[in-house]
């Protein structure tokens, strides 16, 4: 141990918070003078009823309670069942001038950690510190079981499906008040710059109440050299085990300086809340009276900041990709909107020249260029037809206007509008044998799904033979359409499907990627599915699935 300083106590003295529950003045010095002479530098206070030590209980923590066996109007037992009710990790001591065997061994179990005569005070250092070590692990086991609840607490409200306000609110409650007095959530306001409170737990509500007009009145300095705002600013930590202490003002508005002194913080804990692109704001908390905050707390603290931060991040992203994809589905309305108009009317105008070329024996070539026209103009319309269809699917379910109808009628109908394609493509396109099959279902949607299952076929495998099958499959109809293309790989079926999904570079395979995300979007709007079946090389199969109607099936 270092030699002693100036006032006889060695700057290596070890220090802690000592109660005394003794009704002697001069039996009080002696134990504080063992303690020192131990090596012990104790912070005591002094007491000589249950009710001044219930006060000094709540004023705590306190590492240590040395009490004499008998009292005036209570005895050691009457103290042990105090710090029992109270619920504290404070190791108690029994000192006295006249201990019996029996009444040390009732003592033992009634909790004591410890019991000798006044007289024997040589045993003071040794048992203090067995005490202090023993209280300081149990105490670092009992903290860290505290901060993995929070932590898992906390993981919980952060992964669950609340609104933001409704989970800082959550995450504050679960600091308060076993960790700190209070605890606030400060989070960047990019309308008005700085920093706005969100969320702050206090078990007073007209503290509460004061801290939030507090907040409305005097907004942080972004300047300021200590508190939420600095720590935005820098980046950096503020951990002030004692505020009392700090050497320069929160603000330099006097008057909020003066608020804020008025609130009684004791020990304060400030750490940002991190994001990608900088700070999102800060997590604060502190505490009152004679409870202090330790480096346990700054830890703890910038944890749970830091699985805040990260959450925080991700909803900051989803919402800027779901204003995007709102934007883009915005566009596409609109320019599905703008584009029908022409379209429709060259459409009209292209098919008129074309009635006319035998009336004005037009030569075969232009014949043909008219007919490619038509067509290409055709696909055209189909291709904004489904960036429509998908722009209304992003706000809704696919509408659907139902009418009964022979399906193998409309699939033979939209067969012979892709004969000119297929034939480009060197294609046969082969039809089942038609018996009649009726139904009740959106003509129009049904159209579309097969003629994007027919396209698709066409575009994947050319030069070979597309094969279309209607039946039925118990309660439903089955439309099946087989090419011998180049199939599409086990991992990408599923994905194919969806919006703007391929299986294929777009450099290689035209298209929006819509036909099949359409296709099976429309069947499901039915009660029906629509599915693939295919091996890499080997073609593949699709199957368009409606329901029959209950007469229809039996």
């Amino acid at each position: 141990m270092s030699g002693p300083g100036a006032d006889g106590r060695g700057p290596g003295m070890t220090p802690f918070r000592l109660l005394l529950v003794e009704d002697s003045v001069n039996d009080a010095a002696l134990v504080t003078a063992e303690l020192e002479q131990a090596g012990y530098l104790p912070t005591a206070r002094r007491v000589e009823t249950l009710d001044a030590l219930r006060d000094a209980l709540a004023t705590g923590p306190w590492d240590l309670v040395l009490c004499d066996y008998r009292l005036p109007r209570f005895s050691a037992l009457d103290v042990l069942s105090l710090l029992h009710s109270q619920g504290g990790d404070v190791p108690l001591i029994v000192l006295s001038s006249q201990l019996s065997e029996d009444q040390a061994v009732t003592l033992m179990k009634a909790g004591a950690r410890d019991c000798f005569s006044k007289d024997r005070m040589a045993r003071l250092g040794p048992a203090v510190a067995r005490e202090l070590e023993e209280t300081r692990v149990r105490r670092e086991r009992t903290r860290a079981e505290v901060d993995r609840d929070i932590l898992a607490k906390a993981s919980e409200l952060l992964t669950g499906s609340l609104e933001q306000a409704a989970r800082l609110d959550q995450l504050v409650q679960l600091m308060v008040p076993r960790v700190a007095d209070w605890c606030a959530f400060f989070l960047q306001d990019p309308n008005q710059g700085g920093l706005r409170l969100v969320a702050l737990a206090h078990p007073d509500a007209e503290r509460r109440a004061h801290a939030w007009k507090l907040d409305q009145r005097f907004p942080l300095d972004p300047q300021s050299a200590a508190g939420p705002a600095y720590v935005l600013r820098t980046g950096q930590p503020e951990f002030m085990p004692d505020v009392r202490k700090r050497s320069e003002p929160i603000t330099r508005d006097v008057a909020h300086q003066r608020a804020i002194d008025g609130l009684g913080l004791r020990s304060v804990v400030n750490v940002a809340l991190p994001g990608n692109d900088g700070r999102l704001g800060v997590l604060s908390m502190g505490t009152l009276g004679e409870r202090t905050l330790a480096p346990v707390d700054l830890s703890l603290a910038q944890e749970l900041a830091r699985r805040t931060g990260l959450v925080l991040e991700n909803a900051r992203l989803f919402q800027e990709a779901r204003e995007a994809v709102r934007l883009r589905d915005e566009f596409l309305t609109v320019a599905a909107h703008e584009l029908r108009t022409p379209l429709t009317t060259l459409r009209l105008q292209l098919g008129t020249l074309l009635q006319r070329t035998e009336a004005h024996h037009l030569e075969p070539e232009v014949v043909t260029r008219l007919e490619r026209s038509v067509r290409q103009v055709r696909r055209l319309g189909t291709l904004v037809e489904g960036l429509l269809d998908v722009s209304q699917l992003s706000s809704g379910e696919l509408s659907l206007m139902p009418e009964r109808f022979d399906l193998e009628e409309l699939v033979s109908e939209v067969l012979d509008r892709y004969q000119a394609e297929a034939r480009a493509a060197g294609c046969e396109l082969r039809q089942s044998t038609r018996r009649g099959l009726w139904g009740t279902w959106d003509r129009l949607r049904v159209d579309q799904a097969v003629g994007a299952l027919i396209s698709n076929a066409l575009k994947f495998g050319p030069g070979r033979p597309v094969e279309v099958d209607v039946g039925r499959e118990g309660g439903f109809a089955r439309i099946q359409v087989r090419d011998r293309g180049i199939g599409v790989p086990v991992d990408q079926v599923e994905r194919i499907f969806e919006r703007f999904g391929r299986a294929v570079s777009s450099h290689s395979y035209g298209g929006l990627g819509l036909g099949l995300y359409l296709a099976r979007r429309a069947a499901e709007a039915h009660g029906g599915r629509a599915w693939a079946e295919s091996a890499s090389g080997e073609g593949a199969r699709f199957t368009l699935e409606l329901p029959l109607e209950k007469e229809t099936r039996e």
